[in-house]
């Protein structure tokens, strides 16, 4: 229908944390009090809007923990992802075949997920050296 794609494209133009905030608001407004399916797909659209910022090459998430695989070992050489490391103790950087800053201790998928959404925000945030 014309407005599930109404929702889609406000979805799809989540950028930042206040594109999300406004699309909730939106949603909220129209539907009532939004599912939790809807609310990961607006976390998921914020998260990667972020990654991409990044380069990230690929999102894992679980109930158990998630995962950001960046492109190479270049992408350490961002001093911004470096201050985030440091801010944020509880992401471990694991080398395999290319660099993956995991994240662990949450309850649930959503709780994953913002917690990646906090960290790149946060290197975002940070100022490049």
């Amino acid at each position: 229908s014309a407005s599930r794609l109404a929702c889609y494209k406000q979805i799809a133009e989540i950028r930042a944390v206040d594109d999300y905030k406004r699309v909730c608001k939106s949603l909220e407004d129209t539907y009532g009090k939004l599912p939790p399916e809807v609310l990961n797909l607006l976390v998921i659209a914020v998260l990667k809007s972020f990654a991409a910022k990044f380069n990230v090459r690929r999102i894992a998430v679980s109930a158990k923990g998630g995962e950001l695989e960046l492109p190479s070992v270049n992408a350490l050489a961002d001093s911004r992802l470096s201050a985030a490391l440091d801010a944020y103790p509880s992401v471990r950087l694991e080398m395999s075949k290319s660099p993956v800053l995991a994240f662990g201790g949450a309850k649930d998928a959503r709780a994953v997920m913002l917690a990646m959404t906090k960290f790149l925000r946060a290197a975002e945030n940070a100022r490049a050296s």
